[in-house]
């Protein structure tokens, strides 16, 4: 998304004074898996954003003591 781009349809989701914007929707859908992490990270001499949802070890078939969709 570019700075001029309109956030109307879009959900403000805030941690540690930090604003993103994401399509309602897709905000639902991941919060079945547990919280949404962001981190910035350096790996083998490049860096980046990493997107992560849910605790460790945690995904669709085999969870680890969080909350996902096969439990409910």
């Amino acid at each position: 998304m570019t700075l001029d781009e309109s956030t109307d349809k879009l959900q403000e989701i805030e941690s540690n004074g930090i604003s993103a914007y994401i399509d309602p929707k897709v905000l639902t859908h991941l919060q079945q898996y547990g919280d949404i992490n962001i981190d910035f990270v350096t790996r083998d001499g490049q860096s980046g954003y990493m997107i992560s949802v849910g605790q460790p070890g945690c995904s669709p078939d085999q969870c680890a003591g969080c909350s996902s969709s096969q439990d409910q």
